[in-house]
Parts: C-alpha cells; structure tokens; sequence
C-alpha cells in the first residue's frame, strides 16, 4: 500500500544520476492510471508490462507484490527485461505463515477501526480508491497468492537478484529456496533488515543492487 515515491525514495536519490528512472505506481495506488480490480494480480501485471513496452526494456526492482510482479514478467516476457531485482519476496507463502497472513488480512481490511492513523495515511497516498485498492490487494495476497512453481523459477534466464532482509526466517528461507533450483540467479541478505529491506538498510541494498547491475551490464 505504498507509492513508487515512498518505498524507493532511497534508491531514487542514490541511483538517479546514473539511470533513467520511471517510477511506476501499481493500479490503485498513487498516481496509476487505473484502479484496482477484483482480478488483481493478473491486471497489474498487464499494466506493468504494457508500461514496459511503452518505455522500453530495462530493469526491474520490486518490492513485496512488486517483486512477485517482476518475476512474473521475466517468467512470462524475458524479452521485456535486462534483470530483476527482488525484496521482501518469496515464491509462496508458507504453511505456517498463512495464520498469520489471515490475521493481517482482518487487521488491515478493518483499519479505519484498527489504526485511524496508518486508515489517513493510506487516503493520503492513493485519495478515496484506497479503500477498493486494499482490499483488492489483500485478498489476492492473502488467499490467491502469486506463486511460482520450481519450474517458472528453474526456467528463468533473464538475470535475477534476490535481495531480502535477514531479519525475517522464511525470506531467509525464500533465498535458499529459489538458489538451490536456479544456481544462476544471485542472492543476498540484508543484515537488520526485515521485509523492507531497501528501506531499514538503504546504502547496503544500493551497493548490492549497483554492483549486480554492473556486473551484467
């Protein structure tokens, strides 16, 4: 429930003088062109990739549901990509996770009540659609997971960065997942660092993301 602007602000100012950066809202958030829908991992990822082919091929670094976006593309059109960079991701959710995720999804759908504060906060970002764009985004989270299957990952070819916090066991878990069936995709964690790691560590996850962009450049 962030905008391109708040979860990268950290990266825009340490990497826009060597880049062209286009800081991509997702439907239902900031200043996308459209809403958010009941299908809505499947019409984000169309819009994402319509925006790619608008722009050009390049890198993708994502975050959270960004990150699973980001992979899907690669997944589905390589051609469209030069790398991936992944935070705050894992393939699937885990079994002893989905308690916890079911917990979450009633916290936040009922955070006018909950959390007046972060309710605002959200209104602030995204205007009145955020009540539409977080349920949409909660549901598909919680209870229709973007998962990718061994052999999505085994088949990615296009570079690929995982960069997760260590703070958190199953992205740690995640990390060693996607190494042992894609040996080429490169991994890292981020010490202190929990789901967001581009936020709690921002000049350790630059060096990291800079240098692995270099190396395939």
């Amino acid at each position: 429930m962030g905008t391109a602007e708040t979860h990268f602000s950290n990266q825009v100012s340490g990497l826009d003088n060597s880049y062209e950066l286009i800081l991509l809202d997702l439907p239902g958030h900031g200043n996308a062109s459209i809403e958010a829908s009941d299908n809505y991992f499947e019409d984000a990822l169309n819009y994402v990739t319509a925006q790619i082919k608008v722009k050009g091929e390049g890198y993708i670094i994502g975050l959270s549901l960004g990150a699973s976006l980001a992979i899907h593309i690669a997944i589905k059109e390589p051609e469209l990509v030069k790398g991936i960079i992944l935070t705050g991701y894992s393939p699937f959710i885990p079994e002893e996770l989905k308690g916890i995720m079911e917990k979450q999804y009633e916290y936040f759908i009922n955070i006018e009540d909950n959390d007046r504060n972060i309710a605002e906060h959200f209104k602030k970002l995204h205007g009145d659609k955020w009540r539409r764009t977080i349920k949409s985004v909660l549901h598909t989270m919680t209870f229709n997971y973007p998962t990718a299957t061994q052999e999505d990952i085994r088949n990615i070819r296009v570079p690929m960065l995982i960069l997760n916090g260590s703070n958190e066991l199953h992205e740690v878990e995640a990390v060693t997942y996607v190494k042992k069936i894609n040996n080429d995709a490169k991994v890292g964690l981020v010490p202190n660092a929990g789901h967001t790691a581009n936020i709690d560590q921002p000049g350790t996850y630059n060096k990291m993301l800079e240098n692995f962009i270099e190396d395939i450049s």
